[in-house]
C-alpha cells in the first residue's frame, strides 16, 4: 500500500511541523511533565529512578516530635582521631512508564477534494493537531486523577462527604502549599507551585477577596503563555484552567471537581525518539485494490506517548465542590 510519499516531502513535513507545533503550544497536563525519550532498539518501557533523600543521623529526644527527630544534629558529631564508620545506606524508588501508539484518521472522498470550497487536507491537518494535543493531555490527566496525595475542602474525610459550599479557595491553595513544603518539594517555576484547575474552579479563586485584593494593586500586568490563560496568584501560585480537569462523581453530594497543585517532578512523559509525531495522508489510488475507482483519501495522526507519576509527595489533588455545580454532571 502506498504511504504518504505521494505527497511532496516539503508538504509532509509542514504537516508534521505543524503537528508537532500545536502539540507544544497548547497542552496544559504535559507542559510540566519531565520530558524523556527512549532510543531506537531500546524497547518501550522506560525506568524513572531517584536516590530517596538523606537525612541527618536521627536520635530520639522526648522533646521533638517523632517525625522531627532528624533535627538534632549531634547524632553526627565526629570524634577526634577516631575513624568514621559509614552508616548511612541510601534507597532508591523506581516508577516504570510503558510507552503506548496512539492515532486517528478519518476518509475524506475525491469529490471532497476536488470540488469542496474548503481546502479538505489542511482544514484536517489543522483540527487533527488539536485532537492529538487534547488526546495526550487526557493521557496525562488520567495517570494523575489516580494520584495519592488527596485533600479534600472544609477537611472533609473523603470525596463522598464534600457538601455544597466546599469551594476551592486561597486557603486550600495554601494548605497544599504546605503539605508539597513539608516534603521539601520545589515550586515548578519562577518560585511558584503550578494549580491546573477547571474553568467552574477558577470561577470560584476570581471570587476569593483574599486573591483578587491583591491582584487589583498595582504592578507587573498578568500575561499570556502558550494560547492559555494564565494567571500569577498571590502566595506563590501560578494557574492554569482548561474544561478537561475532570468532574469526579462522589456517592455524597455528586459531582465533586478536582484541582492539583504541583511541584517540580511530579510526573514524567515519554515518546519514542525513533517513531515522531506524524500526519500521514493516502490520497485516492493509492490503496490498489482496495479503493478500485480511486474514490477515497484518508489523513489521520499516529504518535506515540506515555505518562507516569514520578513522586506522590510532589502533587496534591484537592477535592472539592464549585458554585457552577447544578445537580447533573457537565465536564469531561
Amino acid at each position: 500500500m502506498a504511504s504518504n510519499l505521494l505527497l511532496a516531502p516539503e508538504i509532509r513535513q509542514s504537516y508534521d511541523r505543524k503537528l508537532l507545533q500545536r502539540f507544544r503550544t497548547k497542552t496544559i497536563f504535559n507542559k510540566y511533565g519531565t520530558q524523556r525519550g527512549i532510543s531506537k532498539g531500546q524497547g518501550v518501557n522506560l525506568s524513572f529512578r531517584r536516590m530517596e533523600i538523606i537525612r541527618p543521623v536521627a536520635v530520639a529526644s522526648s522533646t521533638w516530635p517523632s517525625d522531627a527527630t532528624y533535627t538534632q544534629a549531634v547524632g553526627a558529631v565526629l570524634t577526634e582521631g577516631t575513624f568514621y564508620t559509614p552508616a548511612v545506606i541510601a534507597s532508591w524508588a523506581e516508577v516504570t512508564a510503558t510507552v503506548r501508539q496512539y492515532g486517528i484518521a478519518a476518509y475524506i472522498s475525491d469529490l471532497d477534494i476536488e470540488q469542496a470550497l474548503d481546502p479538505q487536507i489542511s482544514e484536517y491537518v489543522d483540527n487533527l493537531s488539536e485532537a492529538m494535543t487534547e488526546l495526550l493531555d487526557l493521557v496525562t490527566r488520567d495517570v494523575l486523577l489516580s494520584a495519592t496525595n488527596l485533600q479534600y475542602a472544609n477537611g472533609r474525610a473523603s470525596a463522598s462527604a464534600i457538601v455544597s459550599g466546599d469551594f476551592l479557595n486561597l486557603l486550600e491553595l495554601r494548605k497544599s502549599k504546605r503539605t508539597l513544603l513539608r516534603a521539601n518539594a520545589e515550586p515548578v517555576e519562577d518560585g511558584k507551585f503550578v494549580v491546573l484547575v477547571h474553568p467552574d474552579s477558577a470561577f470560584d479563586l476570581e471570587g476569593d477577596t483574599n486573591i483578587t485584593t491583591p491582584l487589583q494593586q498595582p504592578g507587573p500586568k498578568q500575561s499570556q503563555l502558550y494560547d492559555t490563560v494564565l494567571k500569577d496568584l498571590p502566595l506563590g501560585f501560578r494557574l492554569y484552567e482548561s474544561s478537561i480537569v475532570p468532574i469526579s462523581r462522589a456517592s455524597g453530594y455528586g459531582d465533586v471537581y478536582n484541582t492539583w497543585v504541583l511541584a517540580k517532578e511530579a510526573y514524567g512523559t515519554v515518546k519514542l525518539d525513533a517513531m515522531p509525531a506524524k500526519i500521514i495522508v493516502h490520497l485516492p489510488g493509492s490503496s490498489g485494490v482496495s479503493d478500485p475507482l480511486d474514490q477515497v483519501a484518508t489523513v489521520g495522526f499516529k504518535c506515540n506517548f506515555a505518562s507516569v507519576r514520578l513522586n506522590e509527595n510532589n502533587m496534591v489533588l484537592i477535592k472539592h465542590q464549585t458554585s457552577a455545580f447544578t445537580g447533573t454532571r457537565a465536564g469531561l
